[in-house]
């Protein structure tokens, strides 16, 4: 089995092989034209072929200064690999998917591609490609603490960091690396001793939780079903919270609250008291001061790259809809949830991926009012694939078939031929089954592919999916829409 590295060390290989080709193509295609000869190729039938070609069109200018419509051209080799069978498969009711070359952008295999459906999870691949574009995939979100109106008064200020830590100890939460209450706390202790006359104990008795980045009332989208915090898929969206909100930092689907902000803020007193203050009881108040005091503090998640890897590599809704939430900020709207399409959409602009009938609900891919199509997907996919710059990134974030993240148990059986051969983004809400990503052929061919099961489906549909794809693996570049 390869490693992460092996994969992506020979998927970035084979860019640059396909570049090189390509070049080297042009070139021979302008000796020809010029008569100049050409350029050799190692390739036998290329050898042959290229050199009858020119004689013949040099042959043909000769007698009557102009090409002849007659003069012999190289063959054109039709594909002939079919995985039409494998669509019929009752598991996924109603497939609708799309294959594209993302080095020439041609379509390979397209069935239903430019209908509407609920994406679920592979929605976040767009979020991801945001947030990498309008973001940077060196940003940080920071949670700090600000001085008060009075020495005993401090101010916690929510970031929009989901992944702040409610324990110190590694292995204590989900979100590995990330920081922590006790720092922010430690800190804030030390600051304010600074300021104390020697041998006076730090007394803080009031803190003012500002969580105010968005509306801290716009945390949770109607098109959400309740059940999901009770379920652990997902926090409500404040600014301000620790541990994703969960009950257990330690369990990715551990039960949520319905306070993140009072939970984080209690955390805080709690991590004030074990790191130095004296003060028998802290009020808290909850608003956006009018004036910012001194920052006491300063903690910072994990850059956006990381933040990134985790919410592809695990399908994290909390940190996809944070992210959004912080794409909206970036692109200068609002950071509401009803900002969220428009954020992703102007983020995405300059890629020139039409988004024509598209409606984006959420980042996570949690409402099934979300509204693409495989084309969609898989345009947005090719440019992360062909992009050297930030959102190129995406393409290493991807659980790897067999490997990781939420493929590390799939592509079983027959399938296993691709493993490690298949970087892709899993989707599942009721109604709808998807996988979509990039596919290095049994031949190294590689193929961006968005596939959906939508319907009356259940889990048995990724089976069905994780086949289909596995056909795609197994023709290669002999891949036929028939």
């Amino acid at each position: 089995m390869e490693t992460d590295e092996n994969l992506v060390g020979r998927k970035r290989a084979s860019r640059v092989v396909r570049v090189l080709a390509s070049a080297l193509g042009a070139a021979v295609g302008l000796g020809a034209i010029a008569g100049a000869g050409f350029l050799g190729f190692a390739n036998p039938s290329v050898d042959a072929l290229i050199p009858a070609v020119v004689e013949a069109e040099e042959a043909a200018v000769q007698v009557t200064g102009r090409l002849n419509p007659q003069t012999p051209q190289a063959s054109v080799r039709f594909p002939t690999c079919s995985i039409s069978s494998l669509l019929d498969d009752p598991r996924m009711d109603v497939f609708s998917g799309v294959v594209i070359d993302p080095w020439s952008g041609d379509v390979l295999f397209a069935r239903a591609s430019e209908g509407l459906l609920a994406p679920a999870s592979v929605l976040k691949t767009v979020t991801a490609a945001a947030a990498l574009s309008a973001l940077g995939p060196d940003a940080t979100f920071a949670t700090t603490v600000r001085a008060g109106e009075t020495s005993q008064s401090v101010v916690l200020v929510g970031g929009g960091d989901p992944t702040l830590r409610s324990r110190s100890g590694e292995g204590e939460s989900v979100y590995a690396g990330a920081p922590s209450v006790t720092e922010l706390a430690e800190q804030t202790i030390a600051a304010v001793s600074a300021g104390l006359e020697e041998g006076t104990k730090v007394s803080i008795t009031e803190l003012i939780v500002d969580a105010t980045l968005w509306d801290s009332g716009d945390n949770w989208d109607d098109s959400w079903a309740e059940s999901a915090r009770a379920k652990g898929f997902l926090s409500r969206v404040t600014a301000l919270q620790v541990d994703g909100d969960r009950s257990n930092p330690a369990a990715a689907m551990s039960p949520r609250g319905n306070d993140p902000v009072t939970r984080a803020a209690n955390t805080f007193v709690d991590a004030l008291k074990a790191a130095g203050n004296t003060a028998r009881y802290v009020t808290i108040r909850y608003e956006n001061p009018d004036s910012e005091g001194a920052v006491l503090a300063r903690v910072e998640s994990r850059p956006v790259q990381e933040l990134v890897t985790y919410m592809l590599k695990e399908s994290d809704n909390t940190l996809a809809e944070f992210l959004a939430r912080q794409v909206s900020l970036a692109e200068g709207l609002d950071g509401s949830q009803s900002s969220v399409g428009e954020a992703l959409h102007q983020a995405l602009e300059q890629y020139g991926v039409s988004a024509e009938g598209i409606t984006i609900r959420d980042g996570s891919g949690l409402s099934a009012m979300n509204q693409v199509t495989p084309e969609y997907v898989a345009g947005i996919l090719m440019e992360v694939f062909r992009s050297e710059g930030s959102i190129g990134l995406l393409a290493e974030a991807l659980p790897i078939a067999g490997v990781d993240g939420s493929l590390d148990d799939r592509f079983g059986g027959e399938n296993a031929v691709a493993t490690s051969r298949v970087q892709a983004k899993t989707g599942s809400i009721s109604g709808t089954r998807s996988l979509a990503g990039f596919i290095q052929g049994v031949d190294d061919s590689d193929r961006v592919f968005a596939f959906f099961a939508t319907g009356t489906v259940d889990d048995d549909a990724r089976t069905a999916l994780e086949t289909v794809v596995a056909g795609v693996y197994s023709c290669g570049a002999n891949l036929a829409d028939f």
